[in-house]
């Protein structure tokens, strides 16, 4: 597993119990794929950084088996008004020729931001729950920045430096969202390695590879009041095999469409 995060303690129990796999750590600089500080842009999506940095592990040792995973937190895109933390988590299996990926969604993220010239910083750091979650502090205006803070003497030292550095004298602060720096963050990623754990103990009834689970969702549902069909209303899962393409049908998730969400009801 790549990462320079301490990842390892959060993915690995849930491989070894499920899997009787055991998962080693190979220190990678993953910063360089994007940074939540945001010195790095992120290039492409969470999947495709998850997969370059299990490709990344794999080539620094030769194992042709790889993990990793990547997060973003932003605007929850059904509730905007609240945050979202997507933890997306890869396995990739060389000898099999598979990539197996699992991924979850959680509004249980702690991640807020503030700056000095909002001056209730008593009331910030109870919100962003200092010290047990860490924060980074860096020049309104300017660059650099100062991560993995959790001591409050530290932290008025990086706001005063901060400052000095900062064009307009402002600072800016926020939680650290880097994986040991977040405790609620480290409970997603641990959420998504066990889902993918069991989705690995899971096999194709065609092949027998592992990884069978999820694969989308079949569309189109009547509604319940005046019959008219949508085609975009999810009616049942999906499940499928990463290699061969074998699907069935899955758990049924609507029979009916609700009145409330027909644009002919409630258009």
């Amino acid at each position: 597993m790549a990462t320079k995060h301490d990842k390892g303690r959060l993915i690995a129990p849930h491989f070894n119990e499920i899997l009787s796999m055991r998962v080693e750590e190979v220190l990678v600089d993953t910063d360089l794929l994007g940074t939540f500080s945001g010195e790095i842009e992120r290039v492409g999506t969470p999947l495709e950084t998850a997969i370059k940095k299990a490709r990344l592990g794999m080539e620094r040792t030769g194992n042709p088996f790889g993990i990793a995973s990547e997060g973003s937190v932003g605007p929850d895109p059904f509730m905007p008004i609240i945050n979202a933390n997507i933890e997306t988590i890869v396995f990739i299996d060389d000898e099999l020729g598979i990539e197996v990926q699992e991924s979850i969604k959680s509004n249980e993220i702690t991640a807020f931001t503030t700056t000095t010239l909002k001056n209730d910083l008593e009331s910030f750091l109870q919100k962003a729950d200092f010290p047990h979650h860490a924060l980074i502090v860096k020049p309104h205006n300017g660059l650099g920045s100062f991560k993995g803070i959790r001591d409050l003497r530290e932290l008025e030292k990086a706001i005063t430096q901060a400052r000095d550095q900062s064009a307009d004298g402002e600072a800016i602060i926020e939680s650290d969202l880097r994986a040991m720096c977040s405790p609620s963050r480290q409970r997603n990623i641990s959420a998504a390695a066990l889902k993918l754990a069991q989705r690995l103990s899971h096999t194709c009834p065609e092949c027998e590879l592992p990884g069978w689970g999820l694969k989308g969702y079949i569309r189109g549902v009547e509604c319940s009041e005046c019959g008219d069909f949508s085609i975009d209303a999810i009616k049942q899962e999906l499940m499928g095999c990463v290699k061969c393409e074998y699907t069935v049908p899955g758990a049924v998730i609507n029979l009916t469409l609700d009145p409330a969400r027909c644009m002919s009801c409630n258009p």
